[in-house]
């Protein structure tokens, strides 16, 4: 293929319908499957009362942020390292990196968005009776939806970026555990977090996604860094909570898009 034939956006064209030639033959949207079976057995041990007490409320919303964690970074952990000799070869006859990277982060968003259809589809049967009434920008499904979508996608957009440092699949399979761990662990919720350990986690996805989370539960963090009930009447500081998770979760997601195109363009100097 010709890419210096064809411009940037052609070529996103090209790499994106690739992408969905992929995802029909290779199968991949049974991984639409394995989400609904991820949060289903996740929704076997939220309580009951998750959204009414504070200590489901928080257990869960950590559960769930785990799962969209996970979820995104399974979604793309290998799929540009397996692809690096041809990109290489592409790139040398006029592939654009850019365009290659952001042809993947398109079908990421479109995978990220049915799968967190299906994460919020459990979440909502799980707890029917009890969901929060009202959203505090929008809608409480609207509010819930866009802040999974953007921990699934942020957690997608690493594995991106994972994907194109490394130069092979097992690589990128060994490295993601060690990344799950540490968004798990820096989260704020599990263990009592200060000094280095506190500044860590201001820059991992699990601890904004639970902000957003905790925020439409109506519970907040705390000065000691725990989740307590807010009791707050009024939605406007609660508000600002989740818009400043939803903004600091869209900053990561577009810095790992930045970041991948800068080092896949490394991918020429490759001598092995």
């Amino acid at each position: 293929m010709a890419e210096d034939r064809i411009t940037r956006s052609g070529q996103i064209k090209v790499y994106l319908g690739k992408c969905f030639r992929i995802f029909s033959t290779e199968k991949q949207w049974k991984n639409f499957i394995s989400t609904a079976l991820i949060m289903a057995i996740i929704s076997m041990v939220t309580g009951k009362d998750m959204f009414v007490s504070f200590s489901d409320t928080r257990n869960g919303s950590f559960a769930i942020i785990c799962a969209c964690i996970w979820i995104g970074l399974f979604n793309s952990i290998q799929s540009i390292c397996r692809e690096r000799d041809i990109i290489k070869r592409e790139y040398r006859t006029g592939l654009h990196i850019s365009s290659y990277i952001l042809a993947h982060v398109i079908f990421e968003a479109f995978l990220s968005a049915v799968e967190s259809c299906i994460i919020m589809g459990v979440v909502a049967l799980r707890n029917i009776s009890h969901l929060p009434t009202s959203g505090l920008v929008g809608p409480m499904f609207t509010d819930m939806y866009v802040t999974i979508f953007l921990v699934v996608f942020g957690a997608d957009m690493i594995a991106v970026l994972i994907s194109s440092i490394v130069r092979k699949e097992n690589t990128a399979m060994t490295v993601m555990p060690f990344v799950l761990i540490i968004q798990l662990v820096m989260s704020g919720t599990v263990f009592h977090l200060e000094g280095i350990t506190e500044m860590i986690s201001y820059f991992t996805l699990s601890k904004w996604g639970l902000d957003g989370i905790c925020a439409i539960a109506n519970t907040t963090r705390s000065v000691n860094n725990g989740y307590i009930f807010s009791g707050l009447d009024s939605c406007d500081p609660k508000a600002s909570v989740l818009l400043m998770a939803w903004a600091v979760l869209l900053i990561f997601s577009l810095v790992y898009i930045l970041l991948s195109i800068i080092v896949l363009k490394r991918v020429d100097k490759d001598t092995r």
